[in-house]
């Protein structure tokens, strides 16, 4: 038998990750096995493996694979000139791609709540909430940033306005996710992220 050439393996391997996101939505993460994505995919449970070591290692590819459009967003959370509009567009293109791209949203739901990280899994923490360090440390510096130009709203600090505004974000996506009120926030998300942000302006 040929050997597969990298082509047929990349799409073997997106094939696995897309039935694990499919089996990890319906079943949660910690009662799926590689043996019911492999059945999903259409593929061995040892074609699972020799992708991937472990459920652990699979979990974080499924994150990788539909969380980058998430991930591209922060380049919005760069524009120092105008940090308060920076906050605004990407809370609003978050909310967005949450709404409109139903995979990105599944993916989201399996890591907030179709996830117990203890055991193999709790390593595999670090890695899902390091990017939120991240998001508020950039929250932080453009709330400073906004202070120093005078477009802050005086008395206001930097630091608890950026934990206040994630808290505000993860609310929000947990509300979306809970799917009875996905119907109430789609349209709505720019006037929330818009009276969220005016309680902060000058």
């Amino acid at each position: 038998m040929a050997r597969k050439t990298k082509e047929e393996a990349l799409a073997t391997r997106a094939q696995i990750i897309d039935a694990a996101r499919r089996v990890f939505h319906a079943e949660g993460v910690n009662r799926s096995t590689l043996d019911k994505v492999a059945k999903a995919a259409g593929v061995t449970r040892g074609a699972v493996y020799w992708h991937f070591t472990n459920k652990a290692e699979l979990f974080l590819a499924v994150k990788q694979t539909y969380m980058s459009e998430f991930e591209l967003l922060q380049s919005l959370l760069l524009d120092d000139a105008s940090p308060l509009d920076a906050i605004t567009k990407y809370l609003q293109a978050l909310f967005t791609v949450l709404l409109e791209n139903q995979e990105a949203r599944e993916t989201f739901e399996i890591i907030l709540l179709r996830c117990e990280y203890v055991e193999d899994f709790h390593e595999v923490l670090q890695v899902i909430t390091e990017p939120c360090s991240d998001i508020v440390s950039a929250y932080e510096h453009l709330y400073r940033t906004a202070a120093t130009n005078n477009q802050l709203k005086p008395g206001l600090d930097a630091k608890l306005l950026a934990l206040d505004t994630m808290a505000f974000a993860i609310g929000t996506i947990r509300a979306i996710l809970s799917g009875q009120l996905i119907d109430l926030y789609r349209g709505k998300t720019t006037q929330l992220v818009n009276a969220h942000m005016t309680l902060r302006r000058a």
